[in-house]
């Protein structure tokens, strides 16, 4: 189940998984990002097929000089991969809503804490929202932690019900992204 959101004041209005928070309320957060954790408990019913440690991140970016979707992805995925220091990643499940929206599954080796010994496997479910009026590329991650099993188990095919449930409510968070404030973009 997902409820209606107000980001970056109120000038943008999407849908948020239920039980999950606003960082702001709790850090800073850049003035470009809004970030939502799951702040569910065991004890809490929820018939979403999410977990207990989801995080999104909605990030306004400059848009890339790519005008197709898929290579504009592309191209914020490599800057993604360079920053988290991934030794190994493949994307999944590449859809294109319409021709502003386009979202994936991601499957990325990291480096735990830099520890190079240590790796862990992390999804993310991405969307691009292409805002060309304002240059400006939104790019949606919702990440799924795995537990060890679940990660060193994956099957590209089938995967867990959790990274299912988080590829499904990130398409409707994707496809009710709406612009209300024209002036967040001045």
């Amino acid at each position: 189940m997902t409820k209606p959101v107000q980001l970056y004041g109120g000038a943008i209005t999407t849908v948020m998984p239920e039980g999950f928070v606003d960082v702001s309320m709790i850090r800073e957060v850049p003035d470009t990002q809004e970030v939502y954790v799951n702040n569910r408990e065991s004890k809490e019913t929820f018939t979403d097929g999410l977990g207990y440690n989801e995080s999104i991140i909605v990030d306004l970016l400059e848009q890339v000089t790519s005008m197709d979707l898929k290579l504009a992805l592309g191209e914020h995925l490599e800057d993604i991969f360079q920053l988290n220091g991934s030794t190994k990643y493949k994307v999944e499940q590449l859809k294109q809503i319409d021709n502003h929206n386009i979202t994936c599954i991601v499957w990325e080796e990291t480096h735990k804490s830099g520890k190079q010994a240590r790796t862990e496997i992390v999804m993310s479910c991405i969307g691009l929202i292409r805002l060309a009026e304002f240059t400006t590329d939104v790019l949606v991650t919702m990440n799924v932690p795995l537990s060890t099993s679940d990660a060193s188990t994956i099957d590209l095919k089938h995967l867990p019900a959790q990274v299912r449930a988080a590829y499904k409510i990130l398409q409707e968070i994707v496809k009710k992204f709406k612009v209300i404030d024209k002036s967040l973009f001045a």
